[in-house]
């Protein structure tokens, strides 16, 4: 074993952290399998901005209470500080360049790490904090370059900004897949985080239906800090273009893929066996024509193929933005370096297949993925300072 950093996980849109649904698995065998590092689970807001859920991060790591920024804070209306996590609670409590951890997140956790990182080479936390905090970045069906599924859940394709109209429907929509996905849990045992806008969670009385409501009709959807602008292509071309791909970190992204190409359409399409309450949102990625490009070089298609929430073309590496560079496809039996971006394809294999709900017959398969990346994590040579 190369290094002991510990590994920090961290999940993705509507996602959940240690003791949260009466300890439901959110990693699905991630925590069971055997492993040469310490593993540690994050629970940033689950529905808050990357800016947010980074900041909420860097503080479940470290511990202490969560700071936003007063600039931040000013420009999006909402408290500047949140919980506080106490050194026992810390994840790791000696976290620094001398004791780095390796980030591995699902979703929505993939822009989240890289946009933490970038806060620590900026130092934004006032610790003395480098890029080097961070070990490496393992990205898991991550979405690097947003979503377009953000525009079928509501957001404007010119502006990437919420549409007020039918919000609450949306997230009701989204909250059923989950209470689907977790057999009724989520209403039960489920931590908003979003103590920030005064939305701790549901007030006596108040049921799961009133307090999304209140959620909706919130000033957190009236503007960019949520984390439905956040996934927009508008969001993450400004933030790929922030955050940079530093030299000396190891980057790797593990893309899931479940659909294929039609036969009189270059559609992608999903396949019989995806995960069924994943099927709409596959159908309406997989097809979507869009009228204007966001970005130079723009092309619908190249966002088609998709695991049922996260296209393929995003979450191989950021690429709409930023001088990120590119390593190549990850083969065990090829060398790789720090500074590239090495992606792993993962075909057959849903969004949820991953984590939380891998069909009987990929239970095994999960088991050996999981095993496989934090031996991988294990076996990198991490040059620390004074090391």
């Amino acid at each position: 074993m190369a290094n002991d950093c510990p590994v920090v996980l961290v999940p993705g849109l509507f996602g959940w952290g240690r003791g949260e649904l009466a300890d439901f698995p959110y990693w699905g065998t991630g925590l069971m399998v055997p492993s040469p590092l310490r593993r540690r689970q994050a629970g940033p807001g689950p529905i808050s901005s990357l800016h947010d859920r980074a900041c909420e991060l860097a503080f479940q790591i470290r511990g202490g209470q969560v700071d936003y920024g007063e600039a931040h804070a000013k420009e999006a209306g909402h408290l500047r500080y949140g919980k506080t996590y106490a050194p026992g609670d810390a994840l790791h409590p000696t976290w620094s360049e001398e004791q780095p951890v390796h980030l591995v997140g699902h979703s929505m956790g993939g822009p989240t790490m890289t946009l933490l990182q970038q806060l620590l080479a900026e130092d934004y936390f006032g610790w003395g904090t480098t890029h080097r905090w961070v070990a490496s970045i393992s990205s898991i069906s991550g979405n690097l370059n947003g979503s377009t599924l953000t525009y079928f859940a509501g957001c404007d394709e010119a502006t990437g900004l919420v549409q007020e109209d039918g919000l609450a429907g949306d997230l009701g929509r989204f909250v059923e897949l989950f209470l689907r996905a977790t057999g009724g849990l989520f209403d039960r045992i489920y931590d908003w985080d979003l103590d920030q806008w005064g939305l701790g969670g549901m007030q006596d009385g108040e049921g799961l239906d009133g307090y999304l409501q209140r959620i909706a009709s919130s000033p957190m959807f009236r503007g960019k800090d949520n984390a439905f602008y956040s996934l927009t292509l508008q969001n993450m071309l400004v933030q790929d273009a922030r955050c940079l791909t530093h030299p000396d970190t190891y980057y790797f992204t593990y893309v899931t893929k479940k659909t294929v190409t039609g036969f009189l359409t270059e559609h992608s399409y999903p396949e019989p066996d995806m995960n069924p309450i994943l099927i709409v949102y596959s159908f309406y990625m997989g097809s979507k024509q869009y009228a204007r490009p966001f970005y130079p070089g723009f092309r619908s298609e190249d966002w088609w193929p998709n695991d049922g929430a996260a296209q393929v073309f995003s979450q191989q590496y950021p690429r709409i933005a930023g001088n990120h560079p590119v390593g190549g496809e990850l083969d065990d039996g090829a060398g790789f370096h720090p500074g590239a971006w090495y992606y792993q394809p993962l075909d057959d294999t849903d969004h949820l297949a991953i984590v939380a709900l891998p069909p009987l017959n990929q239970i095994g398969r999960q088991k050996r993925f999981y095993r496989s990346l934090f031996e991988r994590l294990a076996s990198l040579d991490i040059n620390r300072p004074g090391g």
